[in-house]
């Protein structure tokens, strides 16, 4: 009797333990099977690896837990390409401009794809579909590490190939030969320093007065500019222009006289316009006689050069200069 109540006790122990671990189980994944999930894929193209992306693995939203990774596996039509299934919760509204990357996860090496992007204005996406694809910036910038490292190679064995011993004295023969070359420069400079500061003053004065000359130059030129756009000559045009349609109207006496007087205005307009070049000739005139100073002073340079070509390289004592 006591073994059957024992046994009888052990059931409903057995029992109840059961019931509660198949609530507990409800309780705790219920939620999960009892979630709508959509079906969508995400396609890379090319040389791109998903080292450390595996099934299961955590699909997120702007930071936000929104379904895992089904699948992953070869396109069997392009085998270049791989073809990741993720499953989302369909409450969550994935547009047609969504992208997708891999993030890596802390330091572990593992992967996730991260969903970003999407506007109010763009479709939903159906079900199904293809997330578009972008490289994250750890990829991003790990081709580029390696374009980087290519070169760097590239360089390091240049200068490998340059400072062998069969080239190092060479090297040494060109740095010598570039120093030997700046002490000869220097040097140069050095003796023909006041030939240089010579020649500089001479261009800076024939500059400045060739500035002079074509500051009166143009003054010349605006005053005659005046001249041709004032009231007399214009009048003197108009009248001439007159003249010419009244020669078929009038008399040959009326003509005449109409002529005489338009000579004479003529005359009184070109009176004006010498007193006014009579005015501006002084100007004109110490302009030229400036310029000839310059030109003499460049003819005595170029006869110094051409009777001693020696001047340009060892120079020419100050004595000499002002003998000269």
């Amino acid at each position: 009797m006591v073994q059957r109540a024992q046994k009888i006790r052990l059931g409903i122990f057995l029992s109840i333990t059961i019931t509660l671990l198949v609530f507990a189980i409800i309780v705790v994944t219920g939620s999960t099977f009892l979630k709508k999930e959509t079906i969508y894929f995400i396609r890379y193209r090319g040389n791109v690896s998903v080292t450390g992306l595996e099934l299961g693995a955590q699909v997120k939203y702007r930071g936000i837990r929104i379904g895992r990774v089904e699948d992953i596996y070869i396109d069997p039509e392009n085998i270049e390409d791989l073809i990741i299934k993720i499953s989302v919760n369909d409450k969550v509204p994935i547009k047609e401009d969504t992208e997708a990357m891999m993030s890596l996860i802390g330091i572990t090496g593992l992967k996730l794809i991260e969903l970003r992007g999407g506007t109010n204005e763009a479709l939903k996406l159906p079900p199904n579909s293809e997330i578009k694809s972008s490289l994250s910036l750890v990829e991003s910038m790990s081709g580029k590490a390696e374009i980087l490292a290519q070169k760097i190679e590239m360089i390091l064995n240049n200068l490998i190939e340059m400072t062998a011993p069969s080239r190092q004295q060479k090297l040494f023969n060109f740095v010598d030969n570039a120093s030997a070359t700046l002490g000869s420069f220097q040097t140069l400079i050095d003796t023909n320093q006041a030939n240089i500061y010579l020649t500089l003053k001479n261009i800076e004065s024939f500059s400045g007065e060739l500035d002079s000359f074509m500051h009166v130059s143009n003054e010349i030129i605006t005053t005659i500019n005046k001249t041709a756009q004032s009231k007399e000559l214009d009048e003197t045009l108009a009248n001439l222009h007159q003249i010419s349609v009244e020669l078929e109207q009038a008399r040959f006496s009326e003509l005449v006289e109409e002529l005489i007087v338009a000579v004479d205005q003529a005359k009184k307009t070109f009176t004006h316009i010498d007193l006014t070049l009579l005015t501006s000739r002084h100007d004109l005139l110490r302009s030229i006689e400036a310029l000839k100073e310059s030109m003499e002073s460049l003819n005595e340079f170029a006869r110094m050069i051409s009777e001693n070509p020696s001047l340009l390289i060892y120079g020419t004592k100050q004595e000499e200069i002002r003998e000269r």
